[in-house]
């Protein structure tokens, strides 16, 4: 019975099966088939210059898709574009390097780039084109002109330095050093290159050494076979960065003494450094100092024995002949270091050699008795600084009380013009007006007016740039036309540089009643006494 049942339940389940199960429908249409895709393609290409984006021409990289398939990148396809190299704008910076030659004006395919350029100042560098007119226009009081009027051509990739060279009276030109711009120094390494451009200075050797290293076992950087002479300069050499001396010494000499001396300083690593040597115009024995060009400013790197300059005038007409002391304010002892002895009322002289950068408490006190202390004032000063200090004023008998003039050097003999400063160091005098007028002109004129009015007593003119020819300088009382002072005739050729400075006359009467000018020519001071 339960094989029956169990029978029957299997033919059921089949015959359902068999009822569900349809006859098999007609295939559907095949789809269309699809169209190829577009290759992508790459291309590299060559930028010519001039091109709108990379104007000194490179390598550009294009892509894109392939839309008329001929496996080409046409310029039409093109989606993208990385650019692999662009040749860098040329560029160019210049210094001033002629020691006699005045501040300039420089211009560049006729735009101004540098105005006012003085002597031992430099630029960073200017971007420009292939081809370039470069002028140095010379700033005179007789009127600017071009002094050099060079075509300088630059490939792209490339950077000038233009460094005006040589004096006025023998033909200032321009110096052009051309390098590579762009290449990479190596980690941990500066970049060097040294110039001479000091038109006085024979052929060199330059030694770039460890601090204290002896030359005579030293090789210079020019090559000990390849002296460095004017216009010369090295190539450009990397050099691990760190602590270093820079010396020069004439080349031949088998002592090598260093004729500059930098002492010891720090190149830091990555600077990229133009080192130029110029000739010296301003204190100490060293022929030359250094101008350092880093790419975006110039700076000067002094011999380190350079010290200051002080022309020291005594003009206190009740004062007697005096000592200048001098004190080192960092220590707590007066060290008195006798600067100049016996010194005496109308006397001037050139201190040459205060030892600098310092700070001092300057003492001028009586040579018989140092002890007697007139005046005492402040003097701080650099390497390579100038100065005029002038005392006047009375010490006893009368106003405006002793005191001290002090007025900025500015020595540098200008081929082109004459530097002249008046100054006004009469305690006896009032206010007064200066007249700098051509030879011969009379003043009491009513078209005439002072060159510099209501000058008082301390005061002084800024250093005046005068143009060749003949002049009258006259000082009156301040309002009046009546001569108390009378520089009659003065014949400026250019180069001189003088110092007029109105004084009281000896307190004895000898010399009268009005005040009296004493001239200092800067080219030709005398030497203070001996301490």
């Amino acid at each position: 019975m339960k094989q029956t049942t169990y029978l029957a339940t299997l033919l059921f389940a089949g015959f359902f099966l068999a009822a569900c199960e349809g006859d098999d429908g007609m295939d559907g249409a095949n789809g269309s088939n699809g169209s190829d895709g577009f290759n992508s393609l790459v291309a590299t290409r060559d930028i010519p210059k001039g091109d709108a984006v990379c104007l000194g021409g490179g390598l550009a990289l294009d892509s894109g898709l392939d839309t008329n398939r001929n496996d080409v990148l046409d310029s039409n396809e093109v989606t993208s574009t990385e650019l692999l190299e662009c040749a860098a704008t040329p560029l160019i910076r210049a210094l001033h390097a002629s020691p006699d030659a005045p501040a300039v004006n420089i211009w560049v395919n006729g735009a101004t780039a540098l105005t006012d350029v003085d002597y031992t100042q430099g630029s960073g560098f200017l971007a420009v084109v292939e081809e370039n007119v470069v002028q140095v226009e010379a700033i005179t009081p007789a009127g600017n002109v071009v002094v050099i009027d060079e075509n300088i051509n630059l490939d792209y990739n490339t950077e000038a330095s233009v460094i005006a060279v040589n004096t006025v009276a023998d033909g200032i030109r321009a110096l052009a050093v051309v390098n590579n711009s762009g290449e990479r120094i190596a980690d941990g390494y500066f970049r060097a290159q040294v110039v001479h451009a000091s038109a006085s200075a024979p052929p060199v050797d330059v030694y770039v050494t460890a601090p204290g290293a002896d030359l005579i076992g030293s090789a210079p950087v020019n090559g000990a076979m390849t002296p460095l002479a004017f216009e010369d300069f090295t190539g450009r050499l990397e050099v691990p960065a760190g602590f270093y001396q820079i010396r020069i010494a004439v080349a031949g000499d088998a002592t090598k003494t260093a004729v500059f001396d930098s002492g010891e300083i720090e190149l830091p690593a990555g600077a990229d450094l133009m080192i130029v040597a110029v000739d010296n115009v301003g204190p100490g024995n060293s022929p030359v100092t250094l101008i350092v060009l880093d790419g975006t400013t110039a700076a000067q790197l002094k011999d380190a024995n350079t010290p200051a300059s002080v022309v020291a005038v005594h003009l206190s007409p009740d004062a007697p002949a005096v000592d200048i002391l001098a004190d080192v304010n960092a220590t707590p002892e007066n060290e008195a270091i006798a600067l100049v002895r016996n010194v005496s009322f109308g006397e001037y002289c050139d201190i040459s050699s205060v030892p600098a950068p310092g700070d001092y408490t300057i003492s001028i006190a009586a040579n018989a008795d140092n002890n007697i202390v007139a005046l005492q004032f402040p003097l701080a000063v650099n390497q390579g600084d100038e100065a005029t200090a002038i005392v006047s004023g009375f010490l006893s008998q009368g106003s405006p009380a002793i005191t001290a003039l002090p007025l900025a050097g500015d020595t540098r003999s200008v081929f082109t013009e004459t530097k002249l400063r008046i100054t006004h160091a009469s305690p006896s005098t009032a206010e007064v007006d200066l007249y700098l007028v051509a030879a011969g002109t009379d003043i009491s004129d009513p078209m005439v007016t002072p060159t510099i009015p209501a000058v008082p007593f301390g005061a002084s003119t800024p250093v005046l740039s005068i143009a060749n020819g003949m002049y009258d300088a006259i000082v009156t009382p301040q309002g009046s036309k009546t001569a108390a002072i009378e520089l009659l005739g003065l014949n400026f050729t250019g180069g001189e540089v003088l110092g007029v400075i109105a004084r009281d006359p000896k307190i004895d009467g000898s010399e009268g009643a009005l005040p009296l000018p004493l001239v200092i020519d800067y080219s030709a001071v005398p030497a203070c006494p001996a301490p």
